[in-house]
């Protein structure tokens, strides 16, 4: 099994350290991931809150999903559109992943299918970009080209009981639409296309906005463009299944209240200039997928089928919902 860019020192503790480059071993993944997933399961406001959120109930008081007002869209956007565009205002149970067509211009989507979107990351996965982020809170992405690839349908979090729904239906699903969409070589190119806008953006930024000289700003951005360029021929060849790590921010470690899936190639050569501070958190899709099926495994038939009934109530018709999508 390939494991997520293998740690050089492995860490001491079950609860992973927030900075650097030490990584949970595989195992300690899949034991973070379920006691995570346990966690937010056996809470009392999760289940209200969840179907009030798939209600898209505005009046609600979201304590657990919104964490402080983190994780929905910051009450300064609420009643507005997305900045130069005519587009659906935000609500305030909105997050910036949640109907997604709706809130974003159709060039950040990448590919859709019947049940998820790929869209491009608007930030810059080159850490040179940002010469005065802190090492705690870093913007840029984690890989080259980093992307993601979200679902159509109000899903909070690999926690939430319907994403591991019907055998991870919705995990298993996101890694599908992804592996599919790179098997052609147009697609790779557009992928490409979208993380050169934003390396674009983020100098334009740098340029007008940046406390650096202009001689400092020009001498970054012409070796981040360069290293782009250098690293394209190998990018288009890379193999999805092999060569890419799917991973997830797991509850409450999440930014964005809507489930979304990060997509970067693992290698050193395209992780060099990107952050490596979330790799800690970041829990691959096969660990999530091992656990599940291990716990499913455990359990007696007459308890795997009252879980299955009590996840289709609680799940508020998630298959409804994709079939009007």
């Amino acid at each position: 099994m390939l494991l997520p860019w293998p740690s050089t020192r492995p860490i001491e503790k079950l609860n992973p350290p927030r900075l650097g480059n030490i990584v949970p071993t595989y195992q300690e993944y899949k034991d973070n991931y379920r006691k995570q997933r346990n966690d937010f399961r056996s809470h009392p406001r999760a289940s209200p809150e969840l179907k009030a959120w798939r209600n898209h109930d505005n009046d609600y008081d979201y304590q657990l999903l919104n964490r402080g007002g983190k994780a929905f869209v910051h009450a300064s956007l609420v009643g507005k559109s997305t900045e130069g565009f005519d587009f659906k205002p935000w609500a305030k149970a909105g997050t910036y992943f949640s109907e997604y067509a709706e809130h974003y211009h159709p060039s950040l989507i990448l590919s859709e299918s019947d049940h998820s979107y790929i869209i491009g990351n608007k930030a810059s996965y080159d850490s040179r970009q940002y010469p005065l982020a802190v090492t705690e809170k870093r913007p840029e992405g984690q890989g080259y080209c980093h992307t993601l690839v979200i679902p159509k349908a109000r899903v909070y979090n690999a926690v939430d009981p319907l994403a591991t729904r019907d055998h991870c239906f919705v995990l298993q699903e996101l890694r599908a639409h992804f592996c599919k969409f790179w098997s052609k070589m147009k697609n790779r190119e557009a992928m490409l296309a979208r993380a050169h806008e934003a390396l674009k953006e983020r100098k334009s930024a740098l340029i007008h906005k940046g406390p650096r000289p202009a001689e400092y700003t020009d001498a970054v951005n012409a070796n981040v463009f360069s290293d782009f360029e250098r690293l394209k021929p190998v990018f288009l060849q890379l193999k999805a299944e092999e060569d890419f790590i799917f991973g997830f921010h797991v509850f409450p470690e999440n930014s964005i209240g809507h489930l979304h899936m990060h997509v970067f190639p693992h290698h050193d050569d395209f992780r060099e200039h990107s952050t490596k501070t979330y790799d800690y958190k970041t829990v691959p899709l096969q660990a999530i997928l091992d656990v599940e099926e291990e716990d499913q495994s455990a359990k007696s038939p007459s308890s795997a089928e009252a879980q299955s009934t009590s996840d289709e109530e609680s799940s508020n018709g998630f298959q409804a919902v994709n079939k009007s999508a």
